[in-house]
């Protein structure tokens, strides 16, 4: 089995190649893959030929005894540091504090930009024809904010109107009153022959607009706020801000463009759509985000990904197509891996769906992204060295490896080995997926993100004090 080189290695690496797919030890009952992981079968139905890791079986199991981990020379001054202690773990104030996990939204926040609505455009409008009507002069946010979005009516295809919006609302004002002045010296802005309206608008109605099926939800700028259920009217209670029918149909309009005059002419409003959907979606408000929601857009975010790199690897296709290209796939790769709701593995599956996963870095991914398969909401904290990162994780493996064998009957300890071949995340993290416990996808499906989140942050960090305190 290969070595993590990465600042430090195991003194015994005799630590499982898999996770327990099924049994009960000790009472505690096996975790089924979470929504979205690789080994979830729909992964298998939307990326086509997709196969799982073979990892080898172990051939002797052994509890593993506290070790001390041996540092490789090229460790960082951070592990150094951390690790310059009798027993080479820190106490348990210093491990916590240098804790490199973080949830993926947590630095997460609402957009405030101004915002421009533009009405009667042309349906096949558009990115570079709408910014090439502001000007290059307007102050927009960065490209990967994506701040072009032209909506798109999701049964039909057709294009409706577009917002854009810029850093602030003064920007925005002052791009309203520029398309005035030139109405007045009879210069009105055009898209193709089409005469454009331009108007303020504001974050409320961009994202009515971008989520219609949202009910029981008003919008504070761009902050979700949940209203109460009327009695005697079940569709006002919230669902969610996205409904299954829409991704459907978003798909469709994808894989069967023929079906429509708006989806055959602009091929290239769907993927938009999807960015649009996935930069807008309030994952700042984990609260109100179910598992079902996120897995909702991943699946169709994979299922698109999957769809337009096959089209871009078709020798039928047009590469000087100016709608359907790789600067497309570029922008839909971004929002996808720049997505706070994703989880480590669902960025893995998009990127190698795209076929772009040497493109990683700079996404915060980290090394082995395919074993984080149970880490739905926790990532590695931004800043922390890959080898810092890699001693926390031994420590975990370490210590619920010690954990969940002590005591354990003889029969059943020889047993585990048989039962580790199916595998889930290698048995990177140990089986620090025995103590998250979670239900079956059904019931999990229905938590909230952030119950989810609050869940893995206590599970993780009660595992990293217990380890020091062993050590202590």
């Amino acid at each position: 089995m290969p070595v993590h080189q990465s600042g430090l290695v195991a003194q015994s690496q005799q630590y499982s190649t898999a996770v327990i797919a099924c049994a009960n030890v000790q009472g505690t009952a096996a975790a089924v893959p979470s929504i979205g992981e690789r080994s979830d079968d729909s992964y298998k139905q939307l990326v086509p030929g997709s196969q799982r890791a073979v990892t080898s079986p172990l051939v002797t199991w052994q509890p593993l005894q506290t070790a001390r981990l041996r540092l490789l020379p090229t460790a960082t001054t951070w592990l150094r540091n951390l690790t310059n202690t009798p027993t080479g773990k820190p106490d348990v104030v210093t491990g916590m504090q240098n804790f490199p996990f973080v949830h993926s939204y947590s630095n997460h926040c609402a957009p405030e930009f101004g915002v421009v609505k533009l009405t009667n455009i042309p349906y096949a409008t558009t990115k570079a024809e709408i910014l090439a009507m502001i000007g290059r002069n307007a102050k927009l946010p960065k490209d990967a904010y994506e701040p072009v979005h032209i909506i798109m009516e999701k049964v039909t295809a057709k294009t409706q109107d577009a917002y854009v919006e810029f850093l602030t609302v003064e920007d925005a004002e002052r791009a309203v009153q520029r398309y005035a002045d030139l109405v007045d010296h009879r210069r009105q802005p055009r898209l193709g022959q089409r005469p454009v309206e331009l108007e303020l608008s504001s974050q409320e109605a961009l994202l009515k607009d971008l989520f219609p099926f949202a009910f029981g939800v008003a919008w504070n700028g761009a902050t979700p706020v949940i209203q109460p259920e009327i009695k005697d009217s079940p569709w006002t209670k919230f669902k969610g801000f996205v409904t299954a029918e829409e991704i459907h149909n978003l798909l469709r309009a994808v894989e069967m463009p023929q079906r429509g005059p708006y989806s055959r002419d602009v091929p290239q409003r769907p993927y938009e759509c999807m960015i649009s959907t996935i930069k807008k979606f309030p994952w700042f408000c984990p609260e109100y985000v179910s598992v079902m929601q996120r897995h909702l857009i991943y699946s169709g975010t994979l299922k698109l990904a999957t769809i337009l790199r096959k089209t871009l690897n078709s020798p039928q296709h047009d590469k000087q197509d100016g709608k359907v290209n790789e600067q497309l796939m570029q922008r839909f790769f971004q929002a996808a891996m720049l997505c706070p709701g994703f989880s480590i593995v669902q960025k893995d599956n998009i990127a190698q769906a795209c076929e772009l996963k040497k493109s990683l870095k700079g996404f915060n991914i980290p090394a082995y992204a395919d074993s984080w398969a149970h880490q739905h909401t926790l990532c590695p904290k931004p800043g922390v060295p890959v080898d810092v990162l890699e001693w926390y994780i031994a420590l975990i493996r370490e210590e619920t490896t010690n954990f969940l064998t002590q005591n354990i009957h003889e029969k059943t300890l020889s047993e585990i080995p048989h039962k580790l071949e199916d595998t889930d995340d290698h048995g990177y993290f140990g089986f620090a997926w025995v103590e998250l416990n979670l239900p079956d996808q059904k019931a999990l499906a229905q938590w909230t993100l952030k119950d989810l989140g609050n869940l893995e942050m206590c599970v993780f960090r009660a595992i990293v004090e217990r380890a020091l305190r062993r050590a202590a």
